[in-house]
């Protein structure tokens, strides 16, 4: 036998388990990626839920047994809380040009909640917070650097939530109120949305914000996606109140209002 035939030999021995080998690799990358529950790691579903580490206000992706086990409140010990489902459309919500001004926030959407301070908590702290003692109410805005934190007048905060008990509802840490003043381009009307919507939602705005905002004004894709995201939000909200969600009637001011004026935040 030459030694050319030896060597024709040898790599059609060698080929069969190459090939094999790029066959399954290239089945691995062709295969759907899955996401994982970060507590157990057993694979989760596109749409799961989520705990909010306190200390960092991240997200955590859960699967639906560990999401029970943390549905007891003191499950997460300080550390963790479980974001809740609940999505809401306060369609009779009373707030004023004035009481937004109050609240100081620069921009046209914000998203506020009850922070219990749970960074650097004990347990027993923790569970002293949960009872009812509520550190601070904070106040951020989307923009195309992400969340970006608003200083609150309490005494307009206050007012507020005079004006609208539901507030006091507010789940703290996993829960906030989401003011849209945004009015979508050719629209005519006018109007302001108040909802109640889980913290992870209000993540969910601020990064479709940041990934999607292009040059000063932001694009039609990004006002497309925040058009979008509404939508969303309305058809899987449930109406409090008697009038349907986008009918409360404004004077007209800069962008709140004007025909022809461009989105912006």
């Amino acid at each position: 036998m030459s030694s050319s035939e030896l060597t024709n030999n040898s790599d059609d021995h060698s080929a069969a388990p190459l090939d094999v080998l790029r066959q399954f690799a290239r089945r691995r990358e062709t295969r759907t990626p899955t996401e994982q529950c970060e507590l157990c790691s057993a694979e989760i579903a596109a749409n799961h839920r989520h705990l909010l580490e306190l200390s960092q206000r991240a997200l955590i992706c859960v699967c639906r047994p560990c999401s029970i086990l943390f549905g007891d409140p003191g499950a997460g010990t300080g550390k963790y809380r479980l974001v809740p489902s609940r999505y809401l459309i306060l369609s009779d919500f009373q707030m004023t040009d004035e009481q937004w001004d109050n609240l100081m926030i620069p921009v046209n959407m914000v998203y506020i909640f009850r922070s219990t301070g749970g960074e650097g908590r004990t347990p027993s702290e923790a569970r002293v917070a949960r009872a009812g003692e509520v550190n601070r109410v904070m106040a951020f805005y989307p923009s195309p650097a992400g969340a970006m934190e608003s200083l609150l007048d309490l005494e307009g905060w206050d007012e507020l939530v005079s004006s609208n008990p539901i507030l006091n509802d507010l789940e703290p840490d996993v829960e906030a109120l989401l003011i849209n003043r945004v009015r979508n381009r050719g629209g005519d009307e006018d109007y302001r949305e108040h909802y109640i919507v889980p913290i992870d939602a209000c993540y969910e705005l601020v990064g479709l914000i940041r990934l999607k905002w292009k040059g000063l004004s932001g694009g039609e894709e990004v006002w497309k996606a925040i058009a979008e995201f509404f939508a969303r939000l309305r058809t899987r909200a449930t109406t409090v109140g008697g009038a349907p969600a986008g009918t409360q009637q404004t004077a007209s001011t800069p962008w709140r209002g004007e025909a022809n004026a461009r989105p912006e935040l």
